[in-house]
């Protein structure tokens, strides 16, 4: 897993969620972060795919909570 992409998706929850970045880490959850609702979900998973240029099934956005679902889902 490359430091890149974890930086990539933590830099992504962050702005969507409006939480400091350094409040985010490898094993930040959903659950978490009361922003990070379904509209903030659908809008990182949107930039994920524009920014790694790799397309993301509709029937995964709702497993991918997690960084670490994000990022081994990126692999």
């Amino acid at each position: 897993m490359s430091k890149d992409n974890l930086e990539l998706i933590v830099s992504i929850v962050s702005k969507h969620i409006k939480e400091d970045i350094k409040e985010i880490n490898i094993n930040s959850k959903a659950e978490d972060f009361y922003k990070w609702d379904s509209l903030s979900q659908i809008n990182i998973i949107l930039e994920i795919e524009k920014k790694t240029n790799k397309k993301i099934d509709a029937s995964k956005i709702s497993e991918l909570t997690s960084i670490k679902s994000i990022l081994k889902h990126l692999k």
